[in-house]
């Protein structure tokens, strides 16, 4: 079956373009079709043929039970993007984004026994109810954006909302100015009946405890979604990584494939969703106003690659004076006065706040919000005092509030945080590395990264600046980045790549890479991992094992082939700090070391 899988993608690997430009007018307008039409392409029957082969069902069953679902679900979504300007971006994207996270979650799920620690005649014969209870939840992760995140229009310029039905007739789309990038998680609900009918909630309902990790996973109540809830997530973020490295058609007028759009996807993305704090007194890394936004420099460029990165993208510059280069030459930013990228020495206001000098960079407001959108109130005065700018500087302020003290200072030698698999080259391959603790991911050592993307370093630098002592508890920094990464799911959980885990019902952080991580995204670099570890350490949240009251400790790691191997790192006394773990981790055990 694996080969016959392959087979469909090695057909696939060059997708057509879609259809959707033929059904669109000159006007914008959308045609609506049948839910078997818009399945009807070449792609997107491989995709349904992958599931088939993933399915250990007759084909009568499937068609009622798969086929039947995904063409209500594309009937609903018709050809909406999944996304306004980050992945599956395209008309369809949407369509295409829910089959693809279902060919990923089934090949996950096979390598899982469900349910969890049951006995081996009951996930026999549940085994297949199961793997239908991963694949809707899949289907449904995002549906709820067609509902709040966009506005469709009919042609009599009435709105329609899904919840009233299918579209009925000609439609175009346009995304909310200043949504909730949230809002869908929390609604994912409310097209579950519509989408799956109701003999399929009849058959899911039968195993309580399967509906509701469905619905915790469908609706954002990630922390009690269990392994149904870690299956979809990762494979979202494949299906994700592979359009990423892909085509992303929404970005202005830059070709398809350029690095161009690629950064002006990653800016949008890190501004608009909040990631990059935007004109606030405290941490703020971009300021609005009335003519520019700026970006703190090396910050947000540090905080862009990292992204870039992890989204698998090739191409990015590991130099920052390169990336520079690039911005400026594709004008995405502006010019200092000297023609440089770099605007030294300025000082910015909001209200009665300020900063010290900062090193910024500019470009125009229409970078990140289009005409469309809603853009945020320009609430920064910023003067440039600069005459002499440098596109390498060798010591940057960041704004600092009231009582605040300097951040952390390290070397700058960039080491990206791990790059995304490239996706679908290999089924087989691409697949293995969504599994938690396949064979040779197992094996690995803590220590190590295995899937750091391989750059050229920067030339360190001499440090400037207060060192880690001088910094207002760097440990209690750390904690709330974990506990807000996992709030947000953009720190993944009990999967291969993991940094973060659950065992003997808390949680277990994995070091030194965890710390690693949190360097490079909070301060561009990974050199003060261990001054972070040791502060983290201070805070006493942990379990100190052994004789010698040790503050690592160890877990055995077991393989699908009954190989095992150790991950070292803390677990916490004390898991309410980071909020409540999910189900523990089938593949890990605490080592008695005490």
């Amino acid at each position: 079956m694996a080969i016959a899988i392959m087979s469909v993608f090695k057909r696939l690997v060059s997708r057509e373009e879609k259809q959707a430009d033929d059904l669109e007018s000159s006007d914008g307008w959308m045609s609506v079709q049948a839910g078997a039409q818009l399945l009807d392409t070449p792609y997107r029957q491989g995709l349904l043929q992958v599931l088939y082969e993933l399915c250990s069902i007759p084909r009568d069953t499937f068609d009622i039970y798969v086929k039947a679902p995904v063409e209500r679900y594309a009937e609903l979504v018709q050809l909406l993007p999944a996304s306004e300007t980050h992945h599956h971006s395209y008309p369809g994207g949407m369509l295409d984004h829910g089959l693809e996270i279902m060919c990923y979650a089934l090949r996950i799920r096979r390598k899982h026994l469900l349910p969890p620690g049951a006995r081996p005649e009951d996930q026999v014969s549940v085994g297949e109810l199961w793997s239908m209870g991963v694949l809707y939840a899949a289907l449904l992760h995002d549906v709820a954006k067609a509902l709040v995140d966009v506005e469709i229009q009919l042609q009599d310029g009435s709105q329609w909302r899904l919840w009233n039905g299918a579209i009925p007739s000609a439609y175009r789309v346009r995304y909310r100015p200043g949504r909730d990038y949230r809002l869908h998680e929390a609604a994912g609900a409310l097209m579950c009946r519509d989408i799956l009918g109701g003999a399929v909630m009849d058959w899911l309902y039968s195993d309580v405890t399967l509906f509701g990790l469905v619905m915790y996973t469908i609706s954002g109540h990630m922390a009690r979604a269990g392994i149904v809830g870690e299956i979809v997530h990762q494979a979202d973020k494949s299906s994700v990584s592979k359009a990423m490295g892909g085509d992303l058609r929404r970005l202005d007028a830059a070709p398809k494939q350029s690095l161009q759009s690629k950064l002006v996807g990653g800016l949008r993305h890190l501004v608009r969703g909040g990631t990059l704090p935007l004109n606030g007194t405290k941490g703020s890394a971009v300021f609005l106003s009335e003519d520019a936004v700026w970006f703190v420099t090396p910050t947000v460029p540090r905080q862009l690659k990292t992204y870039l990165l992890e989204q698998g993208i090739p191409g990015v510059p590991a130099d920052e004076s390169r990336l520079y280069d690039e911005m400026l030459a594709h004008g995405l930013i502006m010019p200092n006065p000297e023609g440089l990228a770099v605007w030294s020495g300025c000082t910015v206001r909001v209200g009665e706040w300020s900063t010290a000098k900062l090193h910024l960079l500019k470009a125009a407001p229409s970078l990140i919000w289009g005409a469309e959108d809603e853009r945020p109130e320009a609430k920064a005065v910023v003067t440039a005092i600069s005459t002499v700018a440098s596109d390498q500087s060798e010591e940057t302020a960041t704004p600092e509030a009231e009582g605040a003290s300097a951040p952390i200072t390290v070397e700058p030698g960039i080491r990206p945080v791990e790059a995304a698999a490239a996706c679908f080259d290999s089924i087989e391959d691409e697949f293995e590395d969504c599994i938690p603790f396949s064979e040779s991911q197992a094996s690995a050592k803590a220590e190590t990264n295995p899937a750091v993307a391989s750059v050229e370093p920067v030339n360190p630098k001499p440090a400037a600046g207060p060192a880690v002592e001088g910094q207002a508890d760097p440990g209690e920094e750390f904690v709330n980045w974990v506990k807000a990464g996992l709030q947000s799911k953009r720190l993944g959980v009990n999967h291969a790549k993991a940094y973060v885990h659950a065992v003997n019902g808390t949680w277990f952080l994995v070091s030194p890479n965890i710390f690693k991580k949190f360097c490079v995204e909070r301060y561009g670099v990974d050199d003060a991992w261990e001054q972070v570890q040791g502060r983290f350490q201070k805070r006493r949240l942990h379990l100190r094992s052994g004789k010698n009251k040790q503050n690592i400790v160890s877990v055995s790691v077991r393989g699908p082939t009954g190989k095992t191997s150790k991950l070292k790192g803390f677990l916490l006394t004390q898991p309410e700090a980071l909020g409540r773990p999910p189900a523990d981790n089938i593949y890990l055990e605490l080592n008695k070391e005490f």
